[in-house]
């Protein structure tokens, strides 16, 4: 027979090489290693599991009694309104210009915008027989103090 037809051989008859060169007895230490070994992962899974789940339950527990205290605390009136301090948010815009917002308990206390400085840069699109203030465009600056202090 050819190496071809005694592969195809083997395969019609469902042998595979593994179990034709190890033993039954190897084979079946290599299967309960695999499971004891599983079971171990598994149990270690599990223990952690239950661990998270212990911890999850006393923090719901804990964020349940602030809830009371809170409720409790604003229908006698003694809540104190928490004091926010100014938040300032700084934007740059696609132009360059710079929009500060001042924020304070969520609402818009203060909102301008600063224009950058523009430069004149030559314009490559320009063509070479082109007026000279074509050949010449203004670009928005980067200056890093502009950026540090938007003052």
């Amino acid at each position: 027979m050819t190496d071809n037809n005694l592969w195809t051989q083997n395969i019609s008859s469902g042998a595979s090489a593994f179990s034709e060169t190890t033993p039954r007895s190897a084979r079946q230490e290599k299967k309960s290693d695999v499971a004891k070994t599983y079971a171990e992962i598994l149990a270690g899974k599990m223990a952690s599991i239950k661990d998270d789940l212990e911890r999850m339950e006393k923090e719901r527990e804990d964020i349940e009694e602030i809830d009371t205290l809170r409720r409790d605390a604003e229908e006698r009136g003694t809540l104190r309104p928490s004091v926010e301090t100014p938040e300032t948010i700084r934007r740059v815009m696609g132009d360059g210009t710079i929009l500060v917002t001042t924020t304070e308990n969520g609402k818009i206390v203060e909102q301008y915008r600063k224009k950058p400085r523009l430069v004149p840069v030559s314009n490559a699109a320009a063509p070479p027989d082109a007026p000279t203030s074509e050949k010449v465009k203004m670009e928005p600056a980067q200056n890093l103090l502009d950026m540090l202090n938007f003052a």
